[in-house]
């Protein structure tokens, strides 16, 4: 009875510990985040560098033996009739890991928005505007998409998987000798081992802060696969925002020599703004799309035919209510649809930084 005290009190220490972190993120805001996201990317690049020699996802064999032992200690907790022990060692374990994400880089959610981080205007928009943006992300996919090798149906042949793993970082090393924002550690992104299920629930990757590791499913569309990786090491540069990670991973992308980088990077942008522009001017997106070139187009059509077939549509539909819900309780309000309003950010890269 003892021990099992002493686990419940300290569970209530470490989540007592944990409020008071995401209390001071959001009260004490500008004190916090001066220091904060360096140190986040510090802890993530060391916890990156040590369990990069191991070829497979830590996280996931982590994960597989926490579940075993679980299993395996509630059945002989129940044999035993000790089962408030098993409670609360599993409080216990939840209350370590909780505290230990929040700390790390979970606080990263309450982190000023991206575009004051980046000193970049956040002004409203108007249509014209979106379909003017819209046109330049369109005409650079058009660019770089016949650079790409191709199948013979026009679409955008695999490449593998390790070798874009290894060249993942370097746009982000280009990005970190001009901005802060970007000097954490660009280490190689995994191939995630349960990618079968993964492409199921429709996830495509997963950046798990308490090993590092940013990690990418194989079922990825090979358009949307060198964006996909990106977009994890955009959170091990703690940017916690789906929107926010988006945009870094665009920004590697394009900084990127490969033209495999550059025009997955600029194919996802203009996906991304041409949704937005569909639901706001329909005319526009429709003239927009009579000059999209043959090869983006086989892409675009391969990709949706590519997840319609992959996806279980009612286990992607709870993997999204799940995920939604985690993303509110880190105050990001529109849920799952934040990975859309990337859409600002590209509209303010364009207009602040492209706009010749």
């Amino acid at each position: 009875m003892t021990k099992n005290i002493v686990r419940i009190t300290t569970s209530v220490g470490l989540l007592i510990l944990t409020g008071v972190m995401v209390l001071l993120a959001k009260y004490i805001n500008p004190v916090i985040f001066s220091f904060y996201p360096a140190l986040s990317r510090s802890i993530v690049g060391v916890l990156a560098t040590m369990t990069s020699v191991l070829p497979v996802p830590l996280c996931e064999l982590l994960l597989a033996a926490l579940i075993v032992w679980m299993i395996v200690s509630l059945i002989r907790d129940i044999v035993r009739r000790r089962l408030l022990r098993w409670v609360t060692g599993v409080l216990l374990i939840g209350s370590l890991l909780l505290t230990a994400f929040v700390g790390i880089w979970g606080l990263n959610y309450y982190a000023p928005p991206m575009n004051e981080r980046l000193n970049l205007p956040d002004p409203g928009y108007t249509a014209q505007e979106l379909a003017e943006a819209t046109s330049y992300y369109l005409d650079m996919a058009n660019e770089y998409a016949p650079q790409v090798a191709r199948n013979a149906d026009g679409t955008m042949r695999e490449v593998d998987f390790d070798t874009l793993s290894d060249a993942a970082g370097e746009g982000y090393e280009v990005l970190g000798k001009t901005m802060d924002e970007f000097d954490g550690a660009a280490v190689g992104v995994k191939k995630l081992l349960s990618s079968p299920i993964q492409g199921k629930i429709g996830m495509t990757g997963a950046f798990i802060c308490l090993t590092g590791e940013s990690c990418v499913s194989s079922t990825t569309y090979t358009a949307n696969l060198p964006f996909t990786m990106c977009h994890e090491i955009g959170h091990a540069m703690a940017f916690a925002r789906e929107n926010e990670a988006n945009f870094a991973a665009f920004l590697a992308c394009s900084a990127n020599e490969s033209p495999v980088f550059r025009y997955s990077g600029y194919y996802s942008a203009f996906r991304y703004c041409f949704n937005a522009l569909w639901q706001t001017d329909r005319n526009a997106a429709q003239e927009l799309q009579k000059r999209v070139c043959a090869e983006v187009k086989a892409d675009i059509l391969a990709a949706q035919a590519h997840y319609a077939e992959l996806e279980n549509d009612t286990a992607k539909e709870l993997t999204d209510q799940v995920y939604d819900s985690y993303l509110k309780s880190f105050s990001v309000e529109s849920g799952v649809q934040s990975y859309g309003e990337v859409t600002d950010l590209l509209l303010s890269w364009y207009f602040t930084r492209l706009r010749s």
